[in-house]
């Protein structure tokens, strides 16, 4: 199995571009453990967030570079997949150009030709932080 260090280089050379060391390092402590009951604020609710993205010798479909493979060829140039929500959407990193360093969500049910995002984060760190319990009313 390749080194972790060799599974980032690959999936910066699928991105074209490197992946922010904050990134880097939140990869490296492994992903927080939650459940379906946390979400991040998003669209004047909380959309929960499921998975995290991970480079480890854990479970097949959450390993960043096999998904990064996976979806190059019709994710928006430079987004990162970073986790997913309930219905298989995904939290992106942009790791380069216009909104590098932002998190946005990508909806899978769109126009093949469609590359939009919408807007969740001004950052990892504050995406991060802005993980909560997702009350039971909702």
């Amino acid at each position: 199995m390749p080194s972790f260090d060799e599974r980032v280089e690959r999936v910066e050379s699928i991105v074209g571009a490197s992946l922010p060391p904050e990134y880097v390092a939140f990869l490296k402590s492994g992903p927080p453990v939650y459940d379906d009951a946390f979400g991040v604020p998003f669209r004047e609710d909380i959309w929960n967030v499921t998975d995290y993205l991970e480079l480890s010798a854990g479970r097949d479909y959450l390993q960043l570079d096999s998904m990064c493979e996976s979806v190059a060829s019709f994710f928006p140039p430079y987004a990162v997949p970073i986790a997913s929500d309930h219905a298989g959407n995904f939290f992106c990193l942009y790791v380069a150009g216009e909104f590098s360093g932002q998190v946005h969500w990508w909806d899978h049910e769109r126009d093949p030709d469609e590359t939009a995002t919408e807007f969740v984060a001004t950052s990892l760190s504050a995406f991060l932080s802005g993980i909560r319990p997702i009350p039971d009313d909702v």
